[in-house]
């Protein structure tokens, strides 16, 4: 099925890109085991779009987007940048790509070091790729407008982030990450840890910022409706794997996978009489070092059969640009719906 994205230039592209963490413990015959973050995920993310990266806690979203940014080795796969095989180039070599491929971490408060002003944060990394040679007024000029393009005022500059709220402090480290001018940036549950009314402020600037600068997201978050509010297209993960990806309108309308409907039928509407019932799945999360057979979902999904648990669905183009592994994904439209 041909696609209108396939001519626009890629970004990022993920191919069947793994990251396992080996744990302690092991089996009777003394094999090791290993915590399946990621298991095969394969997508791309286009030049000047926010891919949005949605999923429970626990399914592997954080560990991709620090394994991308080569935060973490991958154990198997490939990442390309712009082309370019980064998979396991040496770090030195990677260092130069560092101020083209930046992250915005979840937490505002353990991100930024107490002991620095925020001069001192956001111009670090300046002075560590030597786009400064040294401190003094170029640098802090250019500090300044960073920040203002931030929100931030100038008088800040010299401050601690203990005298900052959790929203200013995660403008300080949207500031520290796009002063070194990156092409891709990686949005790491950039807006959970805030108050609902700061997050749309938050969210509103970066894409005001993404505009502005022509930059690439990866926005990583567990809520569908901040998701789909930044973001141009989505991608759902379960247990490790890409369930469903598509356009943010197209995944939200017209979702194709039980665990995105129940993603959906989670989300709080102020619609009376959507016609909408909650999905409500039961069980926990399967142990991603040991995952179940067939499709991960199915001991959870309220559509499994016997061929769920045993065979593993195919990824597969449903509609032009939208992509489900999902048996039923047919029956899935009606799945929610008042009766």
């Amino acid at each position: 099925m041909a696609n209108k994205n396939e001519e626009r230039k890629v970004a990022v592209e993920l191919v069947d890109l793994k990251k396992y963490f080996p744990v302690k413990s092991q089996t009777l015959f003394g094999e090791a085991e290993s915590v399946k973050a990621n298991d095969g995920v394969s997508f791309k993310i286009y030049e000047g779009e926010t891919f949005g990266l949605v999923g429970e806690s626990g399914c592997g979203k954080t560990p991709l987007g620090r394994t991308i940014l080569r935060l973490e080795e991958p154990t198997d796969g490939h990442i390309y940048f712009e082309g370019r095989d980064i998979t396991r180039i040496p770090q030195r070599r990677m260092r130069p790509l560092r101020t083209q491929m930046q992250i915005i971490f979840q937490d505002p408060y353990s991100s930024l070091d107490p002991k620095q002003t925020v001069g001192q944060i956001i111009g670090e990394a300046l002075l560590a790729h030597k786009m400064y040679k040294k401190r003094g007024d170029e640098l802090e000029n250019y500090i300044l407008d960073v920040m203002e393009k931030c929100g931030l005022d100038d008088y800040m500059i010299h401050r601690y982030p203990h005298q900052f709220s959790g929203g200013q402090r995660q403008r300080i480290g949207i500031a520290r990450s796009l002063a070194l001018n990156p092409k891709f940036v990686v949005c790491d549950e950039a807006v959970s840890a805030l108050d609902v009314s700061i997050q749309s402020q938050i969210l509103n600037l970066l894409r005001k910022l993404k505009r502005e600068e022509n930059l690439t997201y990866l926005f990583i978050s567990h809520d569908l409706s901040v998701v789909k509010h930044l973001s141009d297209r989505i991608g759902v993960m379960y247990l490790g794997e890409m369930v469903e990806l598509g356009g943010a309108e197209e995944v939200h309308k017209k979702s194709l996978h039980p665990y995105t409907k129940a993603l959906l039928s989670a989300v709080p509407t102020t619609e009376a009489g959507s016609g909408k019932d909650k999905i409500i799945l039961k069980g926990d999360i399967p142990s991603n070092v040991r995952p179940p057979s067939g499709c991960r979902f199915h001991t959870r999904c309220p559509l499994a059969t016997e061929k769920c648990r045993q065979e593993i669905p195919k990824w597969e183009e449903v509609e032009e640009g939208h992509f489900v592994a999902c048996h039923h994904h047919e029956q899935t439209k009606t799945l929610g719906k008042k009766t």
